[in-house]
């Protein structure tokens, strides 16, 4: 009998023990799901197709003039959130400067499409994913005075390290009444990434554009942070034949207090006439930039 009692006192910490590694497992179990679930719903739902979604509008109205010299703006409308504001900051440049091309990041379908009814200009517009902090499309736009008679998404390689969402350029051809001129709007990676692969991605565009391409304008958000970012994108798009255009713009955005150059604009076949930015626009954390440009 002291033996049977013997063996039951020591079994019964072996049960308690086996209870609470079960427990502690089934703990272990759910705090996985729900770190999956959470990073699930943080995860971008990308758009792989090439040409979809696809969205455009024409509402240029008019004649379009000569192309011998034309305004190009780039945006960055941060999540499309202050569009109606945006508005009136490019209607501001546009009475001061004209404008011809608009190129626009962070955007989403229904701010794209109600900036190109107020500026009355044609656009295409390709989301790369729905972005999962906002749940609305994420993408680049372009908005032309002429015509834009082909358009396509570029896929840039490497997706973010922290939601995995795809970066893109949005190409378009313009045909103006002299000649056509290839677009691209382009939003690489953020600084939280590794600097070869934001690198990668502003050069795929350089890889994108065909050698006999005359006329080439290639413009957004780079995300480039120090003054050597910038001299390096400068230094490989050179060597493809293109000019900084938007150089002596100055900083574009505050990041950490720093006053940072992180969206530009490049070409290939024009000559920039005059460059700038609109200092006081308050639609976004990034300030619109703008050239002129004439015709080589």
């Amino acid at each position: 009998m002291n033996n049977q009692y013997r063996l039951r006192r020591v079994m019964k910490p072996n049960n308690f023990s086996d209870r609470k590694r079960k427990r502690l497992l089934a703990f272990a179990i759910s705090g996985v799901v729900v770190l999956l679930s959470a990073i699930q719903a943080y995860t971008a739902k990308n758009y792989p197709d090439q040409n979809h979604p696809y969205y455009s509008g024409n509402y240029a109205i008019g004649s379009p003039k000569s192309v011998e010299a034309l305004s190009v703006v780039s945006y960055n409308i941060g999540f499309a959130e202050n569009v109606e504001q945006a508005i009136l900051e490019m209607k501001e440049i546009e009475s001061q400067k004209g404008l011809e091309i608009v190129l626009l990041q962070e955007m989403d379908e229904v701010g794209t499409e109600q900036i190109a009814r107020a500026l009355q200009l044609n656009y295409v517009y390709f989301p790369a994913a729905i972005e999962p902090t906002y749940d609305k499309n994420f993408g680049n736009a372009i908005l032309s005075r002429w015509p834009i008679v082909d358009s396509e998404k570029l896929i840039l390689p490497h997706k973010s390290l922290s939601n995995r969402m795809n970066r893109i350029a949005t190409k378009a051809m313009i045909r103006t009444d002299g000649a056509d001129i290839l677009v691209y709007s382009i939003h690489t990676e953020s600084i939280f990434t590794v600097p070869r692969f934001r690198e990668d991605q502003y050069t795929a565009v350089l890889d994108d554009v065909g050698s006999d391409a005359r006329l080439v304008i290639v413009g957004g958000d780079f995300n480039s942070f120090t003054e050597a970012d910038v001299k390096q994108i400068e230094e490989d798009y050179r060597q493809a034949g293109f000019m900084r255009v938007s150089k002596g713009s100055g900083h574009t955005i505050v990041k950490y207090g720093i006053g940072v150059s992180s969206d530009h604009i490049f070409a290939k076949g024009f000559v920039v006439e005059e460059t700038g930015k609109l200092a006081g626009a308050t639609a976004s954390d990034h300030l619109p930039i703008w050239v002129t440009l004439m015709l080589k």
